[in-house]
């Protein structure tokens, strides 16, 4: 709500007496009238409720159903702190300035309100504490549902002048900022997204914690970090320590990142392309290195292959126990026959050792054979 400040203390002038002239009235009026009040179309108001739970919500009737009035969902309604008593409350709800970004506050933050075409919408939280977990009002109500104890740690992102930071209450950040740069070198733009704060010991001291350090992101140790750098980084906190050692893990890296990159460093990366259609290409100009400290796994689905060389590759790879059946089947054949030809007596003899031996021969490449080639794995004929 609008409203005036003034410390305007009227002239009232009761000692004269008789007719006034022009003059005396035209004096009357300005010593009696202020004109240094200043006007604020913008108030702060502490906030009382926020409406994003839909127990909370008014019900609406639609047809022969009653839902939650989701029009008002991100409302909040608050306290006027100049033009209301502490008993009083705005009775209209009040929307967020815009749809796109929004800060919602908790119960006790301090908003901007302002009223525009007869409704009344609300800025983010002002900055009272300097903190990113809250910045509630000292003693206004709360609710709980954010914890000081619980977020305390979760502080703004240590920053150089001229970055742009989005810092969340719960240990997410987005830095856009620079390399570090010296007046020889060109700045590059880096983009750093952080998620979950590690728990820095300058955060905290023998008095309890350190309420203001904020925080320094490091690649390694907070929970989640995906950086994209298009310069060279020397940051000791922006260089990846990998998980498992790769001879292709280029060694310039192991001191610096220099160029166009983006890293991705968390807990756990999936990479999920759903739908009919659905495809996860990895291609490079020079390398794709897989490495891990324990395996690496390819799968096909039930009716599906994989494909070795290129994409329609149709020559299948050799499984290893079904040629090794294949194999010792051939020698037992070879070893039998072997024997047979030491204690033979005749050339008879000789023919039915053969026969029987491309018998076996005979049922091996009808039966053994076949076996011996995947009908999942297939490679890529040899190129002339």
């Amino acid at each position: 709500m609008a409203y005036r400040k003034s410390s305007f203390v009227p002239n009232r002038e009761t000692s004269k007496t008789g007719v006034v002239d022009s003059n005396d009235v035209l004096q009357i009026v300005q010593d009696n009238v202020d004109t240094e009040f200043e006007f604020y179309e913008i108030e702060e108001a502490v906030v009382t409720d926020v409406f994003l739970n839909a127990k909370d919500l008014p019900i609406v009737n639609t047809g022969n159903k009653k839902i939650p009035n989701y029009s008002l969902y991100g409302t909040i309604k608050a306290r006027f702190l100049k033009s209301q008593t502490k008993s009083d409350k705005i009775s209209e709800y009040i929307k967020p300035m815009s749809s796109h970004i929004v800060v919602y506050p908790v119960v006790g933050e301090v908003v901007n309100v302002a009223r525009y075409n007869s409704e009344f919408y609300y800025y983010s939280p002002l900055n009272l504490t300097n903190n990113v977990n809250m910045n509630r009002l000292a003693g206004a109500n709360i609710d709980g549902i954010v914890k000081p104890g619980l977020t305390k740690y979760n502080r703004m992102l240590s920053s150089k002048k001229g970055d742009i930071n989005i810092n969340g209450r719960f240990g997410q950040g987005i830095k856009f900022g620079s390399n570090d740069n010296s007046k020889f070198v060109p700045q590059f733009p880096t983009i750093k997204i952080t998620n979950g704060q590690y728990k820095d010991s300058r955060k905290v001291n023998e008095d309890g914690g350190n309420m203001f350090f904020p925080h320094i992101q490091n690649i390694n140790l907070d929970g989640s970090t995906i950086l994209i750098s298009s310069g060279e980084l020397k940051n000791k906190n922006d260089i990846l320590i990998p998980a498992a050692n790769s001879s292709w893990w280029p060694v310039k890296w192991k001191s610096s990142i220099d160029g166009n990159v983006i890293v991705l460093n968390s807990d756990s990366l999936v990479l999920n392309a759903k739908g009919d259609k659905g495809d996860v290409h990895l291609i490079a100009n020079r390398t794709v290195s897989l490495s891990s400290n324990y395996s690496i796994t390819l799968e096909a689905g039930k009716n599906g292959v994989i494909n070795l060389g290129e994409a329609d590759a149709t020559n299948p790879i050799l499984k290893g126990k079904e040629t090794q059946d294949l194999f010792e089947k051939i020698f037992v054949a070879l070893s039998e026959f072997s024997n047979t030809l030491k204690s033979v007596n005749g050339l008879a003899e000789v023919n039915d050792a053969a026969e029987s031996m491309l018998d076996k021969f005979k049922n091996i490449e009808e039966v053994a054979l076949p076996k011996i080639f995947s009908k999942t794995v297939y490679i890529t004929d040899e190129r002339d």
